[in-house]
């Protein structure tokens, strides 16, 4: 085993071989992959034969894929926590979890809670691991500040919400201690235009880009927020409203969140994929995919937890037809959606499920969109020579078979870490 012991035995080079390659526009076959210090370095015939597999006597292992499919790790963007607790409070154990289901760069995220004491501990004590010397902490990419400045009207954390205010967004971002970050915002409340400039314009390296999100806005307010930064949508479909409610003119159908993020090209819809289409419906997922195509959607978990849901926590409003096991949501107390228990593996095979999407476009959504949006796709996100070796094996459903982060191989005795 390695020092740590969530990664295998490790090789300064590692050949994946017997492998159909997903790239970002086509499955390559007849090729092989080379892996040097955890770098993509080279694409190679496959020729048979141990001869061709030479390394110059240094440690090398050859990795037989038998015909499965090697692609990118999944990218999730929107993810709270894991079986082992939230990012906020044990951001190792939920990184853990994550990379043990092929998570190989995730997005630590913020959810706002009563005391703003507790925003900031949440705030730092993610900063304080993923620029740490633990080796899990690569696959920490950034902070997604899902709050606190949304509408008190949508979500199940409404009440916990703020209004916008420069001096405590400054503060939460000096918390993350320069970490690339993303930040969900409601454009219509009062203050969050100024916020959002505040962030921008604050010095950082990275500049944070933002999404709508737990929201009521209006066309024009969110198009405000486009050259600030505004490029995707917070769980497309949910915890979103219309500025003008009930409609107008005997109830011809107002524009709100949802028909923007449709229209507008540059705005990317994260999407929820559940096994029972409970976040999003399968029919709403396949509109989704049909409006935005497979280079405007991003696939996401939501995760709150990855402990299953007791019987006597389903509310009655869920058909007694659904399978417990299956459930991969969350409720809160008044029974509403509360997250999710997904792992980005199941969230595309349920996506795969729901709308028929191939494996290219599959990958698209759940690496190398979020990496775009991220703005870490220079480095994750695709198979390409120089890029991390990031990578994860699976088969035509998407099942697990193996998982790399940087040419490490992750260690997951029973499918877990």
């Amino acid at each position: 085993m390695c020092e740590d012991k969530y990664f295998l035995d490790e090789a300064d080079e590692l050949i994946f071989t017997n492998v159909n390659l997903i790239m970002a526009d086509r499955i390559l076959t007849g090729m092989r992959l080379r892996v040097k210090n955890g770098v993509l370095a080279a694409l190679e015939v496959d020729e048979p034969g141990p001869g061709t597999l030479s390394a110059n006597g240094g440690n090398i292992k050859i990795v037989d894929c038998e015909g499965l499919y090697l692609a990118p790790g999944f990218v999730d963007q929107h993810c709270h926590g894991g079986a082992g607790g939230p990012f906020m409070t044990d951001p190792r154990a939920a990184t853990a979890y994550h990379l043990s289901h092929g998570t190989t760069s995730v997005i630590a995220t913020f959810y706002p809670l009563p005391k703003m004491t507790e925003m900031r501990d949440g705030v730092s004590a993610i900063a304080d691991f993923y620029f740490s010397d633990d080796p899990l902490a690569a696959a920490v990419g950034g902070i997604h500040m899902e709050g606190p400045f949304l509408s008190p009207h949508f979500g199940s954390g409404r009440e916990r919400s703020i209004a916008p205010d420069v001096e405590t967004a400054l503060e939460l971002q000096r918390l993350a201690r320069g970490m690339r970050s993303i930040w969900s915002v409601a454009p219509e409340l009062p203050g969050c235009f100024e916020v959002c400039r505040a962030l921008r314009t604050s010095g950082e390296k990275y500049l944070p880009r933002f999404l709508v999100g737990h929201s009521a806005a209006s066309y024009e307010e969110i198009m405000a927020l486009l050259p600030l930064g505004l490029a995707a949508a917070t769980h497309c479909t949910n915890a979103t409203g219309r500025s003008i409610e009930p409609t107008r003119f005997g109830g011809t159908r107002e524009f709100g969140v949802d028909e923007t993020v449709w229209l507008v090209d540059s705005i990317s819809a994260e999407v929820i994929p559940d096994y029972y289409g409970m976040h999003v419906r399968p029919q709403m997922l396949q509109l989704i995919l049909k409006i935005k195509g497979d280079e405007g959607v991003i696939i996401v978990t939501d995760c709150t937890t990855g402990c299953s849901v007791a019987a006597d926590e389903v509310p009655d409003s869920v058909p007694a037809e659904f399978n417990t096991g299956q459930l991969d949501v969350r409720f809160d107390d008044s029974g509403g959606l509360s997250g999710s228990q997904l792992t980005m593996d199941r969230a595309a095979a349920n996506m795969r499920r729901h709308t028929g999407a191939s494996l290219v476009s599959i990958f698209r959504m759940a690496a190398l969109n979020p990496a775009r949006f991220i703005e870490i796709d220079d480095t994750v996100g695709s198979i390409e020579v120089g890029k991390r070796a990031n990578l994860v094996l699976v088969d035509e459903d998407l099942n697990l078979h193996g998982v790399w982060l940087d040419g490490r191989e992750v260690a997951r005795p029973g499918g877990q870490m």
